[in-house]
């Protein structure tokens, strides 16, 4: 039975609001705190990964305005020496700038000329991207008392000596290396705590966030999201209350997920730390909690005591969640004058579609309003603070399209809060997905993809789901499917939200050519806001655009010649206003370059550019000369129909969420245009290992060697089709697989 009784709704105000003060009172702490941030407003610092403590990545500097943003050129770049993606926003202080990169490397620069002044390595062992989701990313470090915080992707903490980059500690964060647990997420820092969370739902990584002491490194507490069964051991106290919302036969083997990747932030007076859950795992609720149940604290925001790690409140943002809805999305704080209150909230937009505005002394909730398309839930109910379920969501017996798709109507991109236009900017996705359950039965495989449903995406152009083609011809066509629902047409948005109105304010489309395509939606990248009436936002296709905050004009677009995903940010020195971003494509779909992207033009060589007022040209790459003609495959067809079907279904659940050959050229290679030394060496690549140090791990124990040549079987067989389709042919004898009885499998090491 759906055991939810003790709960009502989805808030569960812990304490009243004075014991949050009980609890700990750090004077001097909230103090410091208070200090530090209004020394980055004051002297033009950039102190944290969004600017303040409200992570609101908005600077008060106005020296370029709406004014002069035109005149926006070319300072200095820096080169980071990878081609994976960047996702991180540097901070500076003092005159020095600290950024980190994939793997967790970090790098400090003089602000001024962007020399090097010192570089760390943390040396991960390349194995580890095997258990990888969506990229080898960073999102941030952080900065405090002298010192730098950055999570290695391995998941080892590391303080580094600001002036040094010497190293002054290190923690083990991963509870379990066996399973799928991985570091993307930026570190932040709660008083004297450093605090960090990690990844690995789609995988079998049971969620927590711990904090640690900065100056010794010692942890001071954890917090476990998911229980382990509904009978303990319950790790925090908070558990036992949460067991009772999972069926007992739950599928606790597998993890449950929700993992804190990301998304935190940290209130100095309430003494209150805000951290977003992810999704659950398995995704079918049918298969991870049989007999239902809100399935606590999977896709909800919680607010912890920094000084005890105990529950303050939380707020549930999808109960039971089945599609992926994260709500690891960036958390604003800042103070809304709201029904004629003056109210201290917490925003947020997280993947299922609704923008949040939660008290964030409390946990109430003051307004949840959809600011995408959204048909899994009609509403959310003010009294219990529930969403309302259509059951338009429920694919457990047939294929369903659903809004928004697991990709969010917003993901991890920051947004931003301008406190002139009381608006927030969120790169915004319209995209809905279409949702299944596989015929065969789920079976966990440890350190491996854990999903157990299926999903796709509605491509224009598609030719099928992604499926053989047996099971494609089953498949309802899109148009089938989005009969009486919104557009399916992918499309991505600048959208300028009015939290207090809860209404669009203005939007700018950001889809550019790729509308119906999926760089629709990771053409948009991160936002920032500035005191000068200006919106920032990089696109996929190397340009920087800047809009006037209060109408979304735009005022100019500066080609920095790299695709962009990171928020921009800026900073003062010596009386001058300095713009500075990272640049560089990766992560999930970002893997792939589609033509038109700067990544496919010039290349994916990441950088930091920083501009300044009366700057140059940015200097742009040479262009790379494509062969456009997919080469003629390295091998014949070979393996039977039935071990190519097998080999795309295992394609499917292991390969495609990075290879998903959509484009010629990209960080993630498109096996398509495989060459002949990558068809020898397959097996050595997936099982042995011998690419790790360029993001493709080993995937031993996860596949079999007959598994890895079904898998290459199916890839010569889409290279064929994609050899055969751009000659204008449909497929000779010479190139048509082998008959059903045939035993051929090809050459294999």
């Amino acid at each position: 039975m759906r055991n939810t009784s003790l709960i009502v709704g989805t808030v569960v105000v812990i304490a009243a609001v004075a014991a949050i003060f009980a609890l700990r009172e750090p004077a001097l702490l909230k103090a410091e705190a208070s200090s530090q941030v209004a020394a980055a407003a004051g002297n033009g610092d950039w102190l944290i990964g969004g600017h303040d403590a409200g992570q609101t990545y908005s600077s008060p500097l106005k020296q370029i305005n709406a004014g002069n943003v035109g005149q926006l050129g070319f300072a200095w770049n820096y080169d980071l020496d990878t081609k994976h993606g960047q996702s991180s926003t540097p901070v500076v202080v003092d005159g020095v700038m600290y950024l980190s990169a994939p793997w967790g490397f970090v790098h400090a620069l003089d602000a001024r000329s962007g020399k090097k002044l010192w570089s760390f390595d943390p040396k991960v062992n390349d194995a580890i991207t095997s258990k990888v989701c969506c990229g080898i990313t960073n999102r941030g470090l952080s900065f405090h008392k002298g010192r730098i915080f950055v999570a290695s992707l391995d998941g080892r903490l590391i303080a580094l000596d600001a002036k040094t980059g010497q190293k002054a500690w290190e923690v083990d964060t991963i509870i379990d290396h066996e399973r799928g647990y991985t570091v993307t997420g930026s570190t932040y820092i709660a008083g004297d705590l450093v605090v960090i969370g990690n990844s690995g739902a789609e995988l079998d990584a049971r969620g927590y966030v711990t904090a640690y002491d900065t100056q010794s490194g010692e942890q001071r507490w954890r917090f476990f999201t998911v229980p382990k069964s509904t009978t303990g051991p319950f790790e925090n106290p908070e558990l036992e209350m949460a067991a009772k919302t999972w069926d007992p036969n739950s599928f606790w083997e597998v993890g449950l997920g929700g993992t804190v990747w990301d998304g935190m932030a940290y209130d100095p007076q309430l003494d209150l730390v805000y951290i977003g859950v992810g999704n659950s795992a398995l995704y079918p609720r049918e298969l991870r909690s049989p007999s239902g149940g809100d399935n606590l604290f999977v896709s909800s925001i919680l607010a912890l005591h920094a000084g005890t790690g105990r529950l303050a409140w939380h707020y549930q943002t999808t109960p039971g969640d089945q599609w992926d809805y994260t709500a690891t999305q960036k958390m604003i704080l800042a103070d809304l004058e709201i029904g004629g209150r003056q109210r201290q909230v917490l925003m947020q937009a997280p993947k299922n579609g609704f923008f949040y505005v939660l008290d964030r002394a409390t946990g109430e909730l003051l307004s949840a309003e959809p600011y995408v398309p959204v048909t899994w839930a009609s509403h959310v109910d003010k009294k219990t603070g529930r969403p309302v379920e259509t059951g338009q969501g429920n694919y457990s017996g047939k294929p369903v399209l659903i809004f928004p798709s697991p990709a969010g109507g917003h993901n991890w991109h920051p947004m931003a809060f301008n406190p002139q236009t009381r608006l927030v900017y969120i790169p915004a996705l319209e995209m809905g997905a279409v949702w299944w359950m596989p015929k065969e039965p789920y079976k966990y495989q440890k350190g491996g993809i854990n999903i157990g449903a299926l999903y796709s995406f509605p491509i224009d152009g598609a030719i099928d789901w992604g499926l053989d083609a047996e099971a494609s011809a089953k498949m309802p066509t899109v148009a089938e499917l989005a009969k009486g629902q919104p557009d399916p047409t992918i499309r991505g948005y600048l959208r300028a939200w009015d939290p207090v109105a809860n209404k669009v304010a203005w939007q700018v489309e950001t889809s550019d050519q790729w509308a119906g395509k999926m760089n629709a939606i990771w053409n948009g990248g991160g936002v920032m806001t500035t005191a000068g009436d200006l919106v920032f936002q990089g696109r996929s296709t190397g340009y920087l655009y800047a809009y006037r905050a209060s109408t979304g004009e735009q005022l100019a677009a500066i080609n920095l010649g790299v695709s962009i995903m990171a928020a921009p940010m800026t900073y003062e020195l010596d009386g001058e206003q300095y713009v500075a971003l990272l640049a560089g494509f990766g992560g999930a779909l970002g893997g792939t370059h589609p033509e038109g992207t700067a990544a496919y033009r010039y290349g994916n060589a990441g950088k930091l550019i920083v501009l300044r007022l009366g700057g140059g040209a940015v200097p742009l790459p040479a262009e790379i000369q494509h062969a456009k003609k997919f080469a003629t495959p390295p091998a014949p067809r070979h393996g039977s129909p039935e071990t190519i079907t097998r080999g795309t279904d295992l394609f499917k659940r292991h390969c495609q969420h990075c290879h998903n050959n959509s484009a010629a050229t990209g960080t993630v290679p498109d096996l398509r245009r495989i060459n002949a030394q990558t068809y020898g060496e397959f097996e050595d690549i997936v099982l042995g290992g011998i690419r790790a140090s360029r993001g493709m791990g080993s995937f031993k124990g996860l596949l079999t060697p007959q598994d890895v040549e079904a898998i290459r079987a199916s890839i010569i067989n889409d290279a064929w089709q994609a050899y055969d389709s751009e000659q204008g042919a449909t497929g000779s004898d010479a190139h048509a697989p082998p008959p059903p009885d045939s035993n051929a499998t090809g050459d294999r090491k």
